[in-house]
């Protein structure tokens, strides 16, 4: 491959990426294996401090003016700014959660159990937040409340997490409690 089409590669979006990779496949059904096995081995690798890291950062950088954009009125009602804050935490959390569930499809429990660890912490690091942000107006509970959802569905998806590892990520919430 010259280095011009390693660049136009490099410039693909993810679907334009996805749709070579079909294409490439089609033309190429001896290299399916591979493609499996190195998806494998990306869907098997996560590690929990990455994310919560990202999961904490996340949920700290959505913007007031998402939440200004979701609250008031609106046609057929009003939308109260604690209501807005919560559509924009939950829309936050939830391709963590849908991720989290994927891999627990496919029989990943290792990768799924850190990402569901990893969620936790991150949602611990945001327990204190600050009023005049969207997690502050969400209310003081919204990151427990949100972390005890994410345990649920983790637990739904029959993950088995190792009793105490919640108690690890989130030290002053009884999140083990609902592994019973």
């Amino acid at each position: 491959m010259t280095a011009s089409h390693r660049s136009v590669v490099a410039h693909l979006n993810a679907d334009e990426c996805a749709a070579a990779l079909g294409d490439l496949l089609a033309e190429r059904a001896d290299l399916s294996a591979d493609v499996e096995r190195l998806a494998m081995g990306r869907l098997q690798r996560q590690d929990a401090e990455v994310v919560a890291n990202e999961v904490a950062r996340n949920l700290q950088r959505i913007p007031l003016e998402a939440l200004a954009a979701g609250a008031g009125r609106r046609r057929g009602g009003y939308v109260h700014e604690t209501d807005a804050a919560w559509a924009l935490l939950e829309e936050t959390v939830q391709p963590y959660v849908d991720d989290l569930q994927r891999r627990a499809r496919l029989g990943l429990t290792d990768a799924a159990g850190q990402l569901a660890l990893g969620l936790v912490a991150g949602l611990y690091r945001c327990r204190d937040a600050e009023d005049g942000t969207v997690l502050g107006y969400a209310g003081e509970d919204a990151a427990e409340e949100l972390a005890e959802w994410a345990v649920r569905e983790a637990v739904g998806a029959g993950l088995h997490l190792r009793p105490g590892s919640l108690a690890e990520a989130a030290r002053d919430w009884s999140l083990d409690e609902m592994l019973v």
